[in-house]
């Protein structure tokens, strides 16, 4: 059994398909891999791609859903191996190895291994680290505590055992990877830090494009974990740090 089920959802985004599909099928460790990708019934041509490559790809679902966490869960149930990791249409595993070097931490069996990221221009040019463009200090260890004065870690370098993963929650359209990332921190897993590079988050996506909406409902799942409060006071320095940070960088 591979040790990681790599879920990839799509829908009308052939480009970043095969950018994504590409990083997959260059692992030097793909045989680690489970691949499961679950399209919405693209009409982009993405769903006559993956059934033309579905040699390749180890689960291929193309039906319609309710929406992309509807397809992440359908994702998340299909997986059979120790540990998900997310990486959608779009997005990429940064180098050929990382699988490679991720099977070494997972030997140790945390429950999450997280890591790094790049952001990358839709082109596909390299943008910045993470850990570079947010104020924030980047996370030697995790805890439900990490993210209460904002996220500095993405969704694609953040790799959970499937025993612990709930199902995301609909009722959120834009910010339903911030609150499973956080009820599954609640739990208290052990977490080891890659000290690399993970994934490439394609910049643009659903958050980008409903902006106002994706920090509504941030602000709301923060406020449902750490407080209403506390999280109007965090949000204060928030927006201090970002503006020092800005002088900071000129």
């Amino acid at each position: 059994m591979p040790i990681f089920s790599v879920i990839t959802i799509n829908y009308n985004n052939l480009r970043g398909l095969k950018r994504t599909y590409e990083s997959v099928q260059n692992q030097t460790a793909r045989g680690q891999i489970q691949w499961i990708v679950v399209d919405g019934n693209s009409s982009d041509g993405s769903a006559d791609f993956l059934r033309e490559n579905s040699q390749n790809i180890d689960l291929l679902v193309i039906e319609p859903d309710k929406g992309l966490y509807d397809a992440m869960n359908k994702g998340l149930h299909l997986a059979e191996s120790p540990y998900v990791w997310f990486m959608n249409s779009g997005d990429v595993i940064y180098t050929n190895d990382v699988a490679e070097k991720l099977l070494l931490l997972a030997k140790t069996e945390p429950d999450v291994i997280f890591g790094d990221t790049m952001f990358v221009h839709e082109s596909g040019r390299d943008i910045g680290l993470i850990s570079k463009l947010k104020p924030q200090r980047f996370p030697e260890k995790l805890d439900k505590w990490s993210f209460r004065f904002g996220m500095n870690l993405c969704h694609q370098s953040f790799i959970a055992k499937k025993a612990i993963c709930p199902d995301y929650d609909l009722q959120y359209r834009q910010a339903a990877d911030v609150d499973w990332i956080i009820r599954i921190l609640g739990k208290n897993p052990s977490n080891i830090r890659f000290d690399g590079v993970i994934a490439g988050f394609e910049t643009g996506g659903s958050s980008a494009q409903h902006e106002k909406k994706a920090w509504k409902e941030r602000f709301a799942v923060l406020s449902k974990h750490y407080g209403f409060l506390p999280n109007c006071i965090n949000h204060c320095w928030i927006v201090l740090r970002r503006l020092l940070f800005n002088l900071k960088i000129r």
